[in-house]
């Protein structure tokens, strides 16, 4: 590149600390960075009465150190229930094998107060619904007591709302009472997750989609609204006061029909929401926390890897994940890139995973053997929750690293020119003699898209100029696009870039770096100066 005289550098300063993943496999090197040890499988309830089911779970902590286990119990009673209507049959448009309205089926309650060392039952509650209770949202308050939401719009009992969501106990499980109905009706509710912040604050992830059945203009719980962008919102709701009120709904993953999510929060107060792997569009979403008021980030597309369905965080600051039926993953950039976690034994025994880190290094996750498999024709084993305990040896912590890229621009012809300098630092020092990878596209070319409609990789693959330029002893490297760029005069030709480092982890000391997409017009002289008026 020339070197002008005069030439400023205007800083597109890119310093929050997104990191990225590669295009391709990740280094060895980085998968042993972490690894699981002291693993521990333990069958925490299994059901003595036929056909031997106990499953979905929810997991949370007591206020004074105790630790619960919800799950479902399903047994065949001596007398069968009455059967569903085939009306009711269609309408919840389930396969063969999977009706439940004959059986008993049971809230279940195990409490541990003995550092999740052994499991007592403290409640059952009888519930009619077909094919789950869907207590997944459960929690303990500090005055001590159980906020149990479930699935009203798979209830078998014509007199249950849709938003008849939530129920609660105030003496420890004995008896549950009704609480008052939680939204309008016009929805199904679909709650997943509930947890607790550190200041006592209670977030509530809830799916909802439009009813079915008698009155709607959906016959059944499977028809979906093409027109729609997604036709199923997950949405929060927030208690500021143990759950006697709740405010919300406020809407995440928007656009994307997701009827799961996990988070976690961050030291800064702020809270990071997973869009696992099993869904279209896997990434993570920030939600930035003000006092009582949460405003959402935008949801962006996790760079490799697999992201999993529950998600805890250490202390050092690792993201810990499970996805079902029991695999494992890491990530040391808050959800950019995930590695699978060695050292630990799936053998599908945590289905529907719900995962914590515990204060004295422990990673715990609670989940149920024998996946979603029927309870009638087509059965072929047992149902029983699981806990698995671990705890995460990081043998090596790697150095975040933050890219900066400047424009020259030519004082004596005031324009910009079409030539970069690319700053790579790490904790504000600068990383000599690192390969960077610089990726431009001219508009109009393949792979220009200015609406993020095509991922990244793909359009890298479709059109576009990489170029690998390595930083030199201060840790910058320069570009120089080619010079029919500076003879271009249309002033709405444009060019898009991305700059990248170590995004296959080939560098095992440092995390990857992919900076935003940046667009530049080609021709970008500064306004002229205007005159006065008489001159």
């Amino acid at each position: 590149m020339k070197h002008h005289r005069g030439i400023l550098r205007i800083l597109a300063t890119l310093s929050c600390a997104v990191t990225a993943g590669s295009t391709g496999g990740l280094a060895v090197a980085a998968e042993r960075a972490v690894e699981a040890v002291e693993f521990k499988s333990q069958v925490v309830y299994r059901s003595n009465r036929p056909p031997g089911y106990a499953a979905w779970v929810s997991f949370f902590p007591g206020e004074k150190g105790q630790w619960y286990i919800g799950c479902e119990e399903v047994s065949r009673p001596d007398q069968p229930l009455p059967q569903t209507s085939p009306e009711r049959w269609f309408g919840m448009g389930l396969p063969a094998g999977y009706d439940k309205s004959q059986h008993l089926m049971e809230a279940v309650l195990l409490e541990s107060s003995d550092d999740l060392k052994t499991w007592k039952v403290i409640s059952r509650e009888p519930y009619r619904h077909q094919h789950s209770v869907h207590q997944f949202a459960s929690a303990r308050t500090t005055d001590g007591r159980f906020l149990r939401f479930n699935w009203a719009c798979y209830s078998l009992d014509a007199a249950i709302k849709t938003n008849d969501i939530l129920r609660v106990s105030a003496d420890n499980g004995k008896t549950w009472q009704p609480a008052a109905p939680f939204c309008t009706d016009r929805f199904a509710y679909y709650s997943h997750r509930l947890r607790t912040l550190r200041d006592g604050t209670l977030v509530l992830c809830m799916p909802y989609k439009p009813r079915w059945g008698k009155g709607t203009d959906r016959p059944l719980r499977t028809a979906m609204q093409l027109d729609t962008s997604n036709d199923m919102k997950m949405s929060l709701f927030f208690s500021f006061d143990q759950g006697e009120t709740w405010q919300g709904p406020l809407l995440i993953l928007d656009g994307q029909n997701v009827s799961e999510t996990d988070f976690v929060e961050l030291p800064d107060g702020n809270l990071l929401f997973v869009n696992n792997s099993i869904f279209a569009r896997p990434g993570r979403q920030l939600v930035y926390r003000n006092g009582t008021r949460f405003m959402p980030g935008p949801l962006e597309s996790a760079r490799s890897g697999t992201v999993p369905e529950t998600v805890c965080l250490t202390k050092e600051g690792m993201l810990v994940g499970c996805r079902r039926p029991g695999s494992y993953f890491w990530s040391d950039d808050l959800g950019q890139t995930w590695i699978p976690l060695t050292g630990v034994q799936g053998n599908g025994e945590v289905y529907q995973p719900w995962i914590h880190a515990l204060a004295d290094g422990r990673i715990v996750c609670a989940g149920h053997f024998g996946g979603d498999d029927p309870i009638g024709h087509g059965r072929r084993h047992e149902n029983y929750v699981n806990l698995h305990t671990f705890r995460l040896k990081v043998n090596r912590l790697t150095k975040g690293t933050k890219i900066r890229v400047a424009r020259d621009y030519d004082t004596d012809r005031r324009r910009w020119l079409n030539s970069f300098t690319v700053s790579l630092t790490q904790d504000g020092k600068p990383l000599p003699d690192k390969q960077l990878e610089f990726w431009y596209v001219e508009r109009y070319k393949p792979g220009y898209d200015s609406w993020n409609a095509t991922p990244l990789a793909q359009r890298m693959k479709d059109g576009g100029t990489i170029l690998r330029p390595k930083t030199d002893v201060a840790g910058k490297a320069s570009v120089e696009l080619p010079a029919r760029f500076n003879r271009i005069s249309n002033p709405h030709l444009s060019y898009q870039l991305v700059v990248r480092f170590n995004m296959n982890r080939s560098d095992p000391d440092y995390k990857p770096f992919q900076t935003p997409q940046l667009e530049f017009y080609a021709f970008a002289p500064m306004p002229p100066k205007l005159k006065a008026r008489g001159d």
